[in-house]
């Protein structure tokens, strides 16, 4: 911290591209290779932005609390309480969802300390925070995250646990009373909840366990058929045997069976409506999480929030992806992300005393010393020149020539081109 200087809003912006870049590099490439001088392993775009030594001095100061301020000792998450409120209310007024929404939960990776890590052998993470995630799931925004909790094992009161999460993502994307259609499994799935969602305005379907209070007796279906129940205010409990009986229960559903149309193989099959429903509509939290962990910003540190943080941002960027395609965007994860990165950079910047200096008396280089291979920009595939001009098999390659821009494959064609 001897050489430490204010940062500013610009080179922040700078800061948060070159770690969503990262993700776009791929989880197993080290991060100072990016800043290699070897030029099999280097990144033009990453010394040109920001030194290494600055990257890494941002990285150990990044804080988003005050620590000598106040807060209170019962918020487990004041160190990143700022980040969360703002967040919370970008993500309501920013979008709304349509009818269909997903509540489940996520396991944030983090082999840390901190008060509130879940162990759940069942994830593929098994230790980290648990995040409740309210989510769309229909149409081209699916995915779209509008509400968040993040569990700290605080969630006493007047209903269940597992209905209380409910309720408070629903009040805090301020959905209860619209007429929404919710998806939930079979943690969440209850007669009371479905009744006081109900009492709400508010459809749900989902599975649930038999062992739920309220839940009916007697419930026997044999292969091939179901058994259900309906009560006066409308709710279903259905019970289809498939592999296993699958115990459903809905407001919004009948007992009609639907053909679904011919698999590979050619055969028809029928499915209560209520199940297929279930399947289509559950898809928002998991397609959220997959979108995320295709390209993740996170890197191993032992700070509880900076980790959090950067699950947030990746959340946050999925969330964007989702608004443009809502409005009529067709850019894949890929194509979006690279955007926005070069956005970030573009309106990004450092103060003049980050920038390195060229060594002064550098002697002149040998002009055949000075073709040397480099990544393309981005890493982007492009078409081999000599390949190409040659009319041999047509290939694409990641290498060009630092001195001529020009894209060749390592072997043989960059040493035959320079010949």
């Amino acid at each position: 911290m001897k050489g430490w200087e204010d940062t500013t809003v610009r080179e922040l912006r700078s800061f948060v591209g070159l770690r969503l870049l990262m993700g776009l590099h791929g989880k197993r490439r080290c991060q100072r290779d990016l800043w290699s001088t070897d030029p099999l392993m280097c990144s033009s775009v990453f010394p040109k932005t920001m030194s290494r030594d600055r990257f890494d001095i941002l990285s150990s100061a990044l804080h988003f609390a005050n620590n000598e301020g106040e807060h209170s000792a019962e918020d487990w998450l004041w160190k990143l309480r700022p980040v969360i409120d703002v967040l919370d209310s970008t993500y309501r007024s920013v979008f709304v969802p349509r009818k269909n929404v997903t509540v489940d939960e996520s396991l944030w990776a983090f082999k840390g300390r901190h008060q509130a890590l879940q162990y759940n052998p069942s994830k593929r993470a098994r230790r980290g925070l648990k995040v409740y995630k309210l989510c769309s799931s229909d149409g081209p925004e699916a995915g779209y995250t509008a509400a968040f909790n993040i569990y700290i094992g605080q969630d006493r009161g007047e209903f269940p646990a597992s209905m209380k999460a409910v309720d408070d993502l629903m009040k805090k994307a301020k959905l209860l009373d619209k007429g929404y259609q919710l998806y939930t499994d079979n943690w969440y799935s209850s007669p009371t909840l479905f009744h006081y969602l109900q009492a709400r305005k508010t459809t749900a379907v989902g599975t649930v366990r038999v062992n739920r209070k309220g839940m009916p007796s007697g419930l026997q279906a044999s292969r091939g058929h179901i058994d259900f129940r309906s009560s006066k205010t409308g709710m279903l409990c259905l019970q289809w045997l498939d592999k296993r009986p699958v115990t459903m229960l809905s407001t919004a559903h009948t007992s009609k069976v639907v053909t679904l149309p011919p698999n590979r193989r050619g055969v028809e099959r029928s499915k209560p409506e209520v199940v297929v429903s279930y399947n289509n509509g559950m898809k928002g939290v998991d397609l959220s999480d997959q979108l995320a962990q295709s390209y993740p910003a996170t890197k191993k540190t032992v700070k509880w929030y900076k980790k959090v943080f950067f699950y947030l941002l990746d959340m946050t960027t999925i969330n964007a992806l989702a608004v443009h395609r809502a409005l009529g965007g067709k850019m894949p994860q890929w194509k979006f992300r690279t955007e926005l990165v070069r956005e970030l950079l573009q309106r990004g910047g450092r103060p003049a005393s980050f920038r390195r200096n060229p060594p002064q008396n550098q002697p002149e280089e040998d002009p055949q010393q000075a073709h040397m291979p480099v990544d393309t920009p981005f890493r982007r595939w492009r078409r081999c020149a000599l390949c190409w001009r040659n009319h041999r098999r047509r290939k694409e390659t990641r290498v060009m020539c630092s001195h001529c821009s020009v894209s060749l494959c390592p072997a043989p064609c960059f040493q035959a081109y320079h010949t």
